[in-house]
């Protein structure tokens, strides 16, 4: 079954995604590293056939082709805790999950920019696509995997051609720097300071050289300032020469995203300044917000700018995506009889290559072959009729009935992907697990495993008092309310 954790910006304090986020990128590992530990210490069989993890300044997310839901989940939340080094019952506070039609409904709006802190913004479909191609590198991806994030990229380009909402498919930087733009009243003789090497640092001096900036700086905590500035025609800022950068900048794009590096005395002397915070793992200390003279706009500054009330693109989207969820759900409906399709072909491949090879006993030569290829051709002609007559079953529902008669005609036994769902041991040993309707905490899918209050949990989490505002757990954007703790 297809399924998904999510911590996102619509949920949880920026501040905790990045806790939650650090170590992420040996997520996979760590999720394959568990379940192998499992399967030798039980003997069942793996769970997480599938994974996908998608991580941005926004959003941690966890796609999974598994067999059984909430074990699945519960080794995902097992290894997230490890990787970031939160306390198990904090991280499943942190988290959504759901299986089934909400998980593509939800990408397909994540990769469309429509999920997005700015609305319709372009690098999510990218930053999404390489989430993918990563996992599929490493041989992390299944068949449904695929059809789903296929169908995703195909919705998101659809989306930024038919129905471009918000940013329409501008990056995030862009709208950024549109913000900088307003606050320093234009950017003619404007000096840019631009503190990093990544995506966001490439995008944003770009935009910048785009609106005539030429008085471009660069400074690389990690010490790779000099490739990028040689590409970009920017200039160097050597660790020394930082305080005088600092001083003579105008705008400042912080965003390498390896900690605090810029600190509240090196903006004495730097006068009116903007400074832009893009990084989920912030490079300013957080009293250079209380500077006079220094306009810090962070991540969560960029909700504001966008207006899309009754914006009918805005709902041409919505549909687009509407459309997408349903092409994929059709998908699996007809792999679901592949087997069944599979099987009938092999069975009739048999029994055919059993006449034929009678047939050559008795004839031989070209006169054989010519039987063999009209056999066969009129085991293709009669394949057909059945193979279109199953697939449009499948599209319209009725799998189950096709298979089911199926076993009935041909004697041959089929399990289907609801089949064996429909089997799985349940929470109390029972066939079938419960299905959550929509996106729920995963603390309430999951019971917690250690007895006690979760708020008593949280708060032993080193970040317990950051990561939850005035005491209450994530929000689900999707129900439209949040849960106290002691809930």
């Amino acid at each position: 079954m297809l399924a998904a954790l999510r911590a996102t910006h619509e949920h949880v304090d920026l501040d905790v995604l990045d806790a939650l986020t650090r170590g992420a990128d040996t997520l996979p590992a760590v999720i394959e590293e568990l379940q192998t530990q499992r399967t030798a210490a039980t003997g069942a069989a793996p769970v997480v056939a599938g994974q996908v993890v998608v991580s941005t300044c926004n959003r941690f997310e966890v796609y999974l082709d598994t067999d059984r839901f909430h074990e699945g989940l519960d080794l995902v939340i097992d290894a997230i805790a490890r990787t970031s080094g939160l306390e198990r019952e904090a991280v499943s506070l942190c988290f959504d999950a759901a299986m089934d039609a909400p998980v593509p409904l939800h990408l397909y709006e994540v990769t469309s920019g429509l999920r997005s802190l700015v609305l319709g913004e372009a690098e999510i479909a990218g930053q999404v696509r390489q989430a993918y191609e990563t996992a599929r590198r490493d041989g992390r991806t299944t068949s449904m995997l695929h059809d789903l994030f296929q169908h995703g990229f195909r919705c998101a380009k659809q989306v930024a051609t038919q129905a471009p909402v918000g940013a329409a498919g501008r990056s995030g930087a862009a709208v950024a720097v549109d913000r900088a733009g307003i606050e320093l009243g234009g950017f003619e003789g404007r000096t840019a300071l631009i503190v990093g090497t990544g995506a966001y640092a490439r995008l944003g001096l770009a935009d910048l050289a785009r609106r005539g900036v030429t008085d471009l700086r660069v400074f690389s905590p990690s010490g790779r300032a000099a490739g990028f500035a040689q590409r970009h025609g920017a200039t160097i800022i050597e660790p020394d020469g930082l305080d005088a950068a600092l001083a003579d900048a105008d705008l400042v794009l912080a965003c390498s995203g390896r900690g605090t590096s810029l600190f509240p005395e090196q903006f004495l002397a730097a006068g009116r300044t903007v400074v832009l915070d893009l990084a989920l793992h912030s490079d300013l200390h957080p009293l250079v917000r209380h500077l006079k003279g220094v306009t810090v706009l962070g991540l969560t500054d960029l909700r504001v700018g966008v207006d899309v009330t009754d914006d009918p693109a805005l709902v041409t989207a919505r549909g687009i995506v509407a459309e997408n969820v349903e092409a994929f759900r059709v998908q699996q409906e007809v792999r679901r009889i592949d087997p069944a399709m599979a099987a009938l072909r092999r069975e009739v491949a048999d029994s055919a290559d059993d006449e034929i090879d009678r047939l050559r006993r008795d004839v031989a030569g070209e006169t054989a072959d010519v039987l063999e290829r009209s056999i066969r051709k009129i085991l293709a002609k009669v394949m057909h009729q059945p193979a279109e007559r199953a697939r449009h079953l499948a599209e319209t529902g009725f799998a189950d009935a096709y298979v089911e008669a199926f076993h009935t005609i041909f004697g041959i036994d089929i399990s289907t992907v609801r089949d064996a769902a429909e089997a799985s041991p349940g929470e109390n040993g029972e066939g079938g697990e419960v299905s959550p309707a929509g996106w729920m905490r995963v603390d309430r899918t999951v019971p917690p495993r250690l007895d006690g209050e979760v708020a008593a949990a949280l708060s032993s989490a080193d970040l317990g008092r950051v990561a939850l505002r005035e005491g209450r757990c994530p929000v689900d954007a999707d129900a439209g309310s949040s849960a106290p703790l002691d809930a």
